[in-house]
Order: C-alpha cells, then sequence, then structure tokens
C-alpha cells in the first residue's frame, strides 16, 4: 500500500470516463430528431439515427487520435456521412445538425455512475487534473456545465497541448503543467490505446476503466469497472 499511497496527482480522461457521452450525445440527438422532423426524411427512428452516429463518430475519432484527419474534418463529415447512410444528400442540414450539436450536447450535464462521490473523496488528498483528446472549447464547456470544473487544478486538451494521446509529449506537457513527477501521478481512463497503452509507453501508473467489463490483454496497474471502485485504490 505505501506504493500506492505516494500518488500525488490523479489524471482523469473526460468522455466516457467522467462524462457520460453516450448519455449527453443521445439526448442531444434526440432533440435534433425532433426538431429537424428527420423521420419524415427517412430516418425511421432516433435508435437508428444514434446508433448510426456512434458508429461514424468512432471511427472518426479513431481516426483523428491516430492523427489521420483533423479536428475540422470531424465537424464537417460526421453529420453528412450519417446522412449519407439514409441516402439524404443534403448539406445545409448536415452543417446546421452539426453547428446545433456542438452547442447543445456539451451542456449536457450526465455524468457517469459516481463521479461527484468519487471525485470529492480523493480531492482532499490529491491533485486532479483532466488529460483529454477533446477540443478545449467544447471540454470546458462540459466541465462547467456538468459542475466537475471546481475539482481540476489543470485541463490539458490536445488543442492546447499540440500533441494528443496517446503521445507521449501529451502526458509530458500534462505532467510539466501540472508541476507534477510521472512516479507520483497515475492516469484513470476508458481508452486502452489513448489512455492506457499512452501513459503506460510514458511511464506513468494508469487504472483501466472498464464499465463493460470487456475482455483485453493489455497490461494495466489497476483495472475497475465502476468509478466507486476507486477508493478501494486510493
Amino acid at each position: 500500500m505505501g506504493e500506492i499511497k505516494s500518488y500525488k496527482h490523479i489524471f482523469f480522461d473526460l468522455d466516457h470516463t467522467l462524462w457520460d457521452y453516450e448519455k449527453n450525445s443521445n439526448e442531444a440527438l434526440g432533440e435534433l430528431f425532433l426538431k429537424y422532423q428527420l423521420n419524415k426524411l427517412g430516418i425511421d427512428s432516433c435508435d437508428h439515427f444514434n446508433l448510426c452516429f456512434e458508429q461514424v463518430n468512432q471511427s472518426l475519432w479513431s481516426d483523428f487520435n491516430k492523427s489521420k484527419i483533423s479536428r475540422d474534418t470531424i465537424r464537417e463529415q460526421r453529420f453528412l456521412r450519417i446522412l449519407n447512410q439514409f441516402e439524404i444528400d443534403d448539406r445545409k442540414l448536415s452543417d446546421q445538425l452539426s453547428d446545433e450539436y456542438l452547442m447543445l450536447c456539451p451542456t449536457k450535464p450526465h455524468l457517469m455512475p459516481y463521479t461527484f462521490e468519487v471525485l470529492d473523496y480523493l480531492k482532499d488528498n490529491y491533485q486532479l487534473h483532466i488529460l483529454t483528446n477533446g477540443f478545449t472549447d467544447v471540454q470546458r464547456l462540459k466541465l462547467e456545465k456538468s459542475r466537475l470544473n471546481t475539482y481540476f487544478s489543470t485541463v490539458v486538451t490536445s488543442d492546447s497541448a499540440g500533441y494528443k494521446k496517446p503521445m507521449s509529449s501529451i502526458f509530458k506537457f500534462a505532467i510539466d503543467k501540472a508541476e507534477a513527477r510521472k512516479n507520483e501521478s497515475i492516469m484513470i481512463g476508458d481508452n486502452l490505446q489513448t489512455d492506457i497503452m499512452g501513459a503506460r509507453n510514458f511511464g506513468m501508473d494508469t487504472v483501466y476503466y472498464n464499465p463493460k467489463k470487456q475482455e483485453h490483454k493489455s497490461s494495466v496497474t489497476h483495472e475497475v469497472d465502476c468509478l466507486s471502485q476507486l477508493k478501494s485504490i486510493f
């Protein structure tokens, strides 16, 4: 336990780790589905619309994390590709959906279970930080609207750092900004490649947050399927 207690800095991923991306996104998409009456354009259900978004979004973010595409490509292509899957060719509608989604979704406040309870438990004994590949303007709005912003000493995004997870450079940037040392720091995240492998290759300990209990063969320092289990680690 002595080594565990030596941690001073805890770095959290935001989306899917603390901020419930799936729930917030589905809620925002549902509102857009009704507003634009997408059922009249041939999209049979909101659930189908949400599923297509999830698939397209995941693919685009995977390419972004690998530096294959830019932030602008995600914003320009996301809804265009979704509409195309329903044989809807309407660039104006695509741009409207993209702009309104980006304004609406970050204002949604839903968090993963036990987020506040765990942060309240940790805040007095550890310096807490955010390390995310999300965009600075969007992530800061999420933190503000979900009332998470007061918990974190630093917030590092791929925009602000000029690097993306899993690159070691962004972990070095975050450590320096936090005035921390890697042997006193630990990374908590849901993505085995960007969060866990990235931190491990940099030399930081890790907590893999795996709420769906997906099987894997990755080397992790700790693994939890509920944030409440962090209390047994720290």
